[in-house]
């Protein structure tokens, strides 16, 4: 998981250990490593990429911007992130 605070909440740590599943933190300022930097990435320069339209709202270019992201999309950040702990677990630099 990534160092956001909530996740390092007793509660949250409780919960996921009473599953049988023990808490990894990734490293500080290692968005290589989390699928969902890359996924944010995406949505991100599809908002900036054009001014709003008049009849349009942020919230639907959100929702737009995210929708696009296919499966195929979600898959190759997953394997971009799997390649990138092996070259950690083999001291290789990102």
């Amino acid at each position: 998981m990534d160092n956001v605070p909530i996740h390092k909440n007793v509660d949250i740590r409780n919960y996921i250990e009473s599953r049988g599943y023990f808490c990894v933190y990734l490293p500080p300022y290692s968005p290589e490593l989390n699928p969902i930097e890359q996924f944010w990435s995406v949505c991100k320069s599809k908002l900036k990429r054009e001014p709003l339209l008049e009849n349009e709202t942020l919230t639907s270019r959100i929702r737009d911007a995210c929708n696009s992201v296919l499966q195929s999309d979600l898959q190759g950040f997953c394997r971009y992130s799997v390649q990138k702990f092996d070259a950690c677990l083999n001291r290789e630099p990102l």
